[in-house]
């Protein structure tokens, strides 16, 4: 990774870094219920993880704020700006930005247009006006590639602009992934499991991305991650989910000697996830909601 901290300049297109506010938030896929009156508060600039065993409504928290799922109660602010009930392109120009754990790349491209990718929403030019190469439209896509490369630069791709992404290594086309989600100029980075799959120095790698983007940038990180070194390592403050409830909020020192936590994640307490100790261990789950729930309509 780039270390110059001013490789990207520490601005948004969507105006100040604001809080975002999670407050209620209750989810139901018929008779299940992944989330049950869910509330937090990721402060602006700082990295907020959620953490939690197998199946405890970690995915399912993203993809509320994300506009993926509706809340069956409750709702999910950016400052002043309501989010609830809105479509996931909506929420993105408002401001939140997204990286998957699952990558929606296209390997064929480069890792410039795969980024391009990011930039699609902060494009006035239409299908014409770049088609027609207008002076206004040429002008801002120079702008907009100018910026791609800027990103790329910050998150240690610069020099593989050109690549095709299938032939990247694994833990550059997560970058990528990132990098994508910084394009978008958010004032909050939702990162679900940025390190999945890595190897210790790929992990490192990235954990230097994530608090370089909270330092440089001054964005609010979100992220979803099993690897609890990690997470200890990055974070600001933890909010643990067990089976669709929050059990415990607070810095990484209070979560890994919260009993309900360890409980969690022992299986001594409610639930039975046998598969990572508290603060040390790795959950190798994908903690994704146990049924699919459909998308808003349009």
């Amino acid at each position: 990774m780039s270390s110059r901290g001013d490789a990207g300049p520490a601005r948004t297109a969507h105006g100040d870094v604001a809080v975002l506010e999670v407050d209620s938030v209750t989810v139901r896929f018929g008779a299940l219920t992944a989330l049950s009156g869910v509330s937090l508060r990721a402060e602006p600039g700082t990295v907020h993880a959620v953490i939690g065993p197998n199946g405890a409504g970690k995915s399912t928290l993203f993809n509320v704020i994300s506009g993926v799922y509706r809340a069956s109660a409750g709702s999910v602010r950016l400052g002043g700006t309501t989010l609830t009930g809105r479509r996931p392109h909506r929420i993105t120009a408002l401001g939140v930005g997204r990286a998957f754990q699952n990558m929606a790349a296209s390997p064929s491209e480069s890792v410039e247009e795969n980024i391009m990718l990011g930039r699609h929403l902060l494009t006035r030019a239409g299908f014409v006006g770049a088609g027609l190469k207008l002076p206004w439209a040429v002008r801002e896509q120079r702008l907009h590639r100018a910026r791609v490369v800027e990103i790329a630069e910050f998150v240690g791709l610069g020099h593989l602009l050109d690549r095709p992404l299938g032939i990247l290594s694994y833990g550059d086309r997560k970058r990528v992934e990132v990098a994508r989600a910084l394009a978008t100029e958010p004032r909050v980075l939702l990162l679900d499991e940025p390190v999945a799959g890595m190897n210790a120095a790929e992990t490192l790698r990235m954990s230097e991305i994530v608090l370089s983007v909270r330092a440089s940038l001054g964005i609010t990180v979100l992220l979803v991650e099993h690897d609890m070194s990690m997470i200890m390592s990055v974070a600001d403050r933890i909010s643990v989910l067990d089976f669709g409830r929050l059990i415990a909020d607070g810095t990484p020192a209070q979560i890994q000697n919260d009993p309900a936590v360890i409980a969690a994640y022992l299986g001594t307490g409610t639930s039975t996830s046998t598969e990572t100790s508290a603060g040390t261990g790795t959950d190798t789950g994908t903690g994704a909601a146990p049924a699919p729930a459909p998308a808003p309509s349009p």
